[in-house]
């Protein structure tokens, strides 16, 4: 797949679009899991306080302060944001990272103030946090690694100034916490190509039953069910949208007279031609034969749909101007005000546009939701 190349430390398509979409692919697929993991660390950072009132003595009601008026307030934000989801797919990222360095720092706020022996059982706490970091939130590999070092660095600044731990006790603890660290990279890095991976191959299979193998354009079936969807929409505003039809002039000749593979040819050049010039926002659908379906969503002018159609001409000719016959095309179109709904309405007016069009051949013939003529032009 074209600019589909994954950078090899950040993991990010280099195609801009592709990205987007896989980010918002990936972060709705991540809500329901976000929101278990928040539950499920809200329950831990709870019942852990069971251990407080065993281990820090006096202490305990500092350390619960900590647990229930500062983390366990904000992660219950942080899974309450997931409830506003357009707000929260958009922001996933910034919201889980938060929400681990929440986890950590409050782990470092009690190993500020814990002292030991019950100091060296507190510090494990940052083991479950770099598995909770590294798997169960999906992160990016990039943010979790980030998210991981900054952990690190708290922890080096507590353990060595702020409430130091005997060397033997900081080794041991670093140990375990790089090494845990280091794993937990290696597997972030892999869950997050696997999934890239994923993504692709789900949009080449889908590409395999939208698109028409020929011309490269939307098939039959999916290209009337979008035309369908769009023509239902209840905007609210006023809107007008054309339907088109373009069919090639004299085709069934050029199959006759030079083969059927000259006339595949054609039609590829002319899929060709129409994902050069046509915009992203249109739908292009190959209907049958050297049929072809065009839905405009939205219009503002129907000049603009005749020199839409007047540039394809000229790119359509350019990659066909090795054939040695005459290549043009007729198109019938119908502009639908925003009381035309239904789709069978739209192709028959069309259609009669086009069978008008095709007896003077290279014409385009546009007619209102009345079939009153609008535009008759050689194209």
């Amino acid at each position: 797949m074209a600019n589909s190349n994954l950078h090899p430390v950040t993991l990010t398509f280099a195609n801009r679009e592709l990205e987007r979409k896989f980010r918002e692919h990936y972060h709705q697929r991540a809500v329901i899991r976000f929101r278990w993991a928040m539950v499920l660390a809200i329950a831990l950072y709870s019942i852990f306080a069971i251990l407080d009132s065993v281990s820090v003595g006096e202490l305990w009601p500092r350390i619960w302060f900590i647990r229930f008026a500062l983390v366990n307030p904000l992660l219950l934000v942080a899974l309450l944001l997931s409830f506003r989801k357009r707000f929260f797919i958009r922001y996933y990222q910034e919201i889980a990272s938060l929400s681990i360095l929440v986890g950590g720092g409050g782990i470092l706020a009690m190993l500020a103030l814990i002292p030991d022996p019950a100091l060296y059982l507190y510090s494990q706490g940052l083991i479950l946090v770099i598995i909770y970091n590294y798997t169960f939130l999906g992160l990016r590999f990039v943010r979790a690694s980030l998210n991981c070092l900054l952990i690190i660095i708290g922890f080096e600044i507590v353990s060595l100034m702020v409430n130091p731990l005997p060397s033997h006790v900081f080794i041991n603890n670093n140990f375990f916490l790089i090494s845990a660290n280091l794993i937990g990279m290696a597997v972030a890095y892999y869950l997050e190509k696997l999934n890239r991976d994923n993504f692709l191959h789900g949009i080449s299979l889908r590409k395999l039953a939208e698109v028409d193998s020929l011309t490269g354009l939307l098939n039959r079936g999916f290209f009337m069910d979008e035309v369908k969807r769009l023509l239902s929409r209840d905007s609210g505003v006023e809107w007008r949208s054309a339907f088109c039809l373009l069919d090639l002039d004299r085709f069934k000749e050029i199959n006759d007279r030079l083969g059927h593979m000259v006339g595949d040819d054609i039609l590829m050049n002319l899929g060709q031609a129409i994902r050069r010039k046509m915009r992203a926002s249109d739908l292009i659908g190959r209907l049958g034969g050297d049929e072809l379906g065009f839905f405009f969503p939205e219009i503002k002018d129907e000049q603009d749909i005749f020199n839409i159609f007047v540039k394809l001409k000229g790119e359509f000719q350019a990659v066909t101007k090795g054939i040695e016959w005459p290549i043009t095309f007729s198109v019938g179109c119908v502009i639908i005000g925003p009381e035309t709904r239904e789709l069978f309405q739209c192709y028959a007016r069309a259609d009669r546009a086009l069978l008008r069009a095709k007896q003077s051949r290279d014409y385009l013939i546009m007619v209102d939701d009345r079939e009153a003529v609008i535009m008759e032009k050689k194209l």
